[in-house]
């Protein structure tokens, strides 16, 4: 072999092995590249949808406990009109004694079950007095307990944020655009819901008078003889109402009324036969309609105010969130936006898993293979829904609300702003934002 030919081999070897190394070096970048960029996206996903499952349960939870208050409202309700006919039955018993007292052994009946009922009432109105206090009590501290989860919400879904993005990798971490999402998204919050507190608590109210049962709403009847129907009857008014949002008050009257001639004439009251009624809450100068008590039975309204039975163990309503008036009208829930990123120098790339970042040349130097961007990024967005599991029987659509637990986690697609905003903080290219 001539002596000019000596090291040829050597040298193609050596350009081999460098392209050998070089395409090895950049199929491994590729597929780290790839794998890192699916697992940026998951992380994003995961924190996401974690944050966004907090927030349907914040706003679950807000359900059961307005649910529960309002129960609670109605079992006060209950209470108050159970005392308040207590103490209507008290008058009503001697007055039925009046007419029994002539009829064998119904007269006995009668005076027996005059003197237990005094028994009764006189064990039910103090006990049921502690119960108001102490159920009023409780509906406050779910109420404050409401309030707690509510507002703490701003500072748990950024932490559920960075945690679930911490345990899924330490080298993941919100960017600056994604820390500014964070930011907007508590503003979201603290506007979707409205606290409905003083006066405003007209939407609880109208939530609890619509919630009470007949017995509590509305004691109404009418008791015509067979014989001079249109002469003489007997009319039974009572109800219990919240007043002032701070005392509910309840009423049980029962008048005679008659015409003023035999023929003719209008009916009205003539003689109040028995009346009863209870309070509980601050007193108030107003009055509720009661079952139209006071226009039916005036007289004897007078009478069961002047009876009335009254505890201050109420609180009053407690004041509570629900959705705010814009988001009834225009119903948009807080979109959770997460925008992650990872340093290229923290990357598991080529050089990582095979221990070198750069291959030698024909000339005896080595070429260095660089990282393909100096941050990576992606992006994800969560929100809640409003849906029942099941739908309504009678086919209605429900409306969201804060009475109802229907609210459910899950991920959004991000619109092209949000893109373009979200990298515009980066200092990410817009078009790269966008691109599919």
């Amino acid at each position: 072999m001539p002596s000019h030919q000596h090291g040829q081999s050597l040298l193609v070897l050596v350009v081999l092995l460098g392209a050998l190394l070089s395409a090895l070096w950049w199929t491994t970048e590729a597929g780290s590249a790839v794998n890192e960029k699916q697992r940026l996206a998951n992380a994003a996903d995961a924190a996401a949808l974690s944050a966004a499952v907090w927030q349907a349960r914040a706003l679950n939870f807000d359900a059961y406990t307005n649910r529960a208050i309002v129960a609670n409202e109605a079992a006060l309700a209950q209470s108050v009109s159970l005392r308040s006919w207590s103490s209507y039955m008290t008058r009503l018993l001697p007055s039925a004694a009046l007419v029994t007292a002539w009829v064998p052994y119904l007269n006995t009946a009668m005076m027996t079950l005059q003197r237990l009922w005094h028994v009764v009432d006189a064990v039910l109105q103090p006990s049921l007095m502690t119960l108001e206090a102490t159920t009023s009590l409780v509906s406050h501290d779910i109420a404050a307990a409401q309030r707690v989860m509510h507002l703490g919400t701003v500072t748990v879904v950024p932490a559920i944020l960075r945690e679930s993005l911490s345990q899924t990798d330490s080298r993941y971490r919100l960017s600056t655009g994604g820390e500014a999402a964070v930011a907007v998204w508590a503003s979201e919050w603290l506007r979707f819901a409205s606290f409905y507190g003083g006066s405003f608590r007209w939407r609880q109210r109208d939530v609890v008078h619509r919630s009470l049962d007949g017995f509590s709403s509305d004691r109404r009847y009418t008791l015509a003889p067979l014989l001079g129907t249109s002469i003489v009857r007997f009319e039974k008014r009572g109800g219990t109402e919240l007043v002032d949002f701070d005392n509910w008050r309840g009423l049980d009257t029962l008048s005679l009324h008659a015409r003023r001639g035999l023929l003719f004439g209008s009916i009205r009251e003539r003689t109040p036969i028995a009346w009863g009624g209870s309070e509980t809450g601050q007193p108030s100068f107003s009055r509720g309609e009661h079952g139209d008590s006071y226009r039916r039975n005036p007289r004897a309204s007078r009478l069961a105010d002047r009876s009335v039975r009254r505890s201050v163990g109420y609180l009053g309503l407690p004041s509570l969130y629900d959705l705010s008036a814009a988001q009834r009208d225009s119903f948009a829930p807080p979109r959770i936006l997460v925008r992650v990123a990872l340093d290229d120098s923290a990357r598991r790339g080529a050089k990582a898993l095979l221990g070198f970042a750069s291959v030698p040349t024909p000339t005896g130097h080595e070429q260095h293979l660089e990282g393909s961007a100096p941050r990576w990024f992606a992006e994800s967005a969560a929100t809640t829904s409003f849906e029942r599991p099941h739908p309504r029987l009678d086919g209605a659509r429900e409306r969201a609300s804060l009475f109802s637990p229907f609210w459910r986690a899950r991920l959004a697609t991000l619109t092209s702003d949000e893109r373009v905003r979200l990298a515009a903080l980066d200092g990410s290219p817009a078009w790269l934002a966008v691109a599919p």
